[in-house]
């Protein structure tokens, strides 16, 4: 048994090995925009003077345009590339078969042989040996025999390859650098979070969830995470026909990605290598379970003034356990009842650089009652225009709220608030910002006039 076992193991041993040294390394840097840069080395094995190079185990989606070929010793030059991509089907297969002998074994018609003049989705055509025209319903009982197709010139692929024109000076193995740019890659930030019992603290973790639809395997590749947004020209690529994960425990272990800024753009560094499946979905975690301070917000405004919006808030800074830069993705917030956890809502965070304040919009709040109401509107001239407004806020809660009410206004045109019965907190060239005291069970109004012109 042991002597059998040897030479299966070492050939296993030798085929590893070859792979190795033929892709020796590899590194990915994906963007969010369905767009992956690929780095890899390899060596390939050259005669001197010109050849004929495949280089098989490229993405389906492989951009042929923004291949760069680097020769490490400058042993060789390629002096042609083609992207060839007509990968073999039925219908392909049948369709260069036309004026060839083929046969069709049916059971509903025994066998026939002859000449194929034409095929498509439904039906076969072909001139028997009695020079008869056979019509033959296409079924998938049906089995259709080519001879000698491997003898002829003109064969498909069964994957995507480039095929090079290379210059050698010697023969032998010559080291490869590779880049390109390949569809089918992207990835996005999903964010979860616990909300404490009193609404005032969050416990936040997010994962990077990386999908890979490119066609190809990517395996022990160094993997970066690009997060920005990219200008792309849409025409320069061809184009080819959640996991869910909850909260882990509190920990202290250091975060799985370095980031840093890399142009006008941030660079998330995975300290580690990964393998990539095709049509594979990936989660890993950007950074572990962290306690943030946070602010529940209640929001009426005049664009939807008969729901009151229930936010939460909280600073993307050091001093409240975060103060990098949020990529941007999905965050689903979740609070505990008793013994339960209950999803509470959901909402996109964009990306958002350090010390910013995030503001999630959770829901509509169910004991609050808004109602906005145009009291009176006037017009000194065509061009003026004097509007009163009144905001009711009615508090069905059993605790005091304080409700934050924004009128916006046309930004083109010049504003100017006459009266109000309470200060604004902030006043912006496009909306006035009040917060409005509102007692449990009882009702609040807010009354303005401002002046358009």
């Amino acid at each position: 048994m042991k002597s059998y076992l040897v030479p299966k193991i070492s050939a296993l041993l030798c085929l590893m090995a070859m792979w190795l040294m033929a892709q020796s390394d590899l590194a990915i840097t994906v963007t969010n925009q369905n767009l992956g840069l690929v780095h890899e080395m390899r060596q390939i094995d050259l005669k001197k003077g010109l050849n004929d190079y495949l280089l098989t185990d490229i993405p389906q989606q492989i951009d042929a345009t923004s291949v760069l070929i680097e020769s490490l010793k400058k042993s060789f030059l390629v002096l042609e590339q083609n992207y060839e991509y007509d990968l073999i089907n039925v219908d392909k297969v049948l369709a260069k078969s036309i004026d060839q002998q083929i046969w069709v074994v049916d059971p509903a018609v025994g066998k026939i042989s002859g000449t194929l003049l034409a095929s498509n989705g439904r039906y076969l055509m072909l001139l028997d040996e009695q020079q008869q025209l056979q019509i033959i319903p296409r079924n998938d009982k049906q089995k259709v025999l080519l001879k000698n197709y491997a003898s002829q010139q003109d064969q498909f692929i069964t994957r995507p390859t480039l095929v090079w024109k290379v210059k050698a000076e010697k023969s032998g193995s010559h080291e490869v650098g590779l880049t390109y740019l390949t569809r089918g890659l992207n990835w996005h930030a999903d964010y979860v979070g616990k909300l404490n019992p009193d609404d005032s603290q969050l416990q936040l973790a997010c994962w990077v969830t990386i999908n890979n639809t490119s066609g190809k395997v990517y395996k022990n590749a160094r993997l970066k995470l690009m997060a920005g947004e990219l200008n792309l020209v849409k025409k320069s690529f061809r184009r080819t026909a959640v996991l869910e994960e909850y909260m882990v425990a509190k920990t202290t272990r250091k975060p799985q990605f370095e980031e840093k800024a890399f142009f006008e753009y941030h660079l998330y560094t995975l300290q580690r290598r990964t393998t990539l499946l095709n049509n594979q979905v990936k989660q890993i975690q950007l950074f572990p379970e962290t306690e943030v301070t946070v602010q529940k917000k209640f929001v009426v405004t005049s664009y939807d003034p008969n729901k009151v919006a229930v936010k939460i808030a909280f600073k993307n800074s050091k001093q409240n356990n975060l103060g990098i830069p949020f990529p941007a993705g999905k965050a689903r917030l979740y609070k505990e009842d008793q013994q339960d956890l209950e999803f509470i809502g959901e909402d996109l965070i964009k990306h958002t650089p350090k010390d910013e304040e995030i503001l999630l919009n959770v829901g509509k709040a169910f004991d609050i009652v808004s109602e906005r109401n145009v009291l009176k509107r006037e017009r000194p001239s065509n061009q003026t225009e004097k509007l009163t407004i009144e905001y009711k806020i009615r508090n069905h809660k059993k605790q005091d709220v304080v409700v934050e009410v924004i009128e916006y206004v046309p930004s083109y045109r010049e504003v100017e608030l006459l009266t109000s019965s309470l200060k604004p907190v902030e006043t912006k060239a496009n909306y006035f910002k009040f917060q409005l005291k509102v007692k449990a069970n009882d009702e609040s109004r807010l009354q303005m006039k401002y002046f358009l012109q």
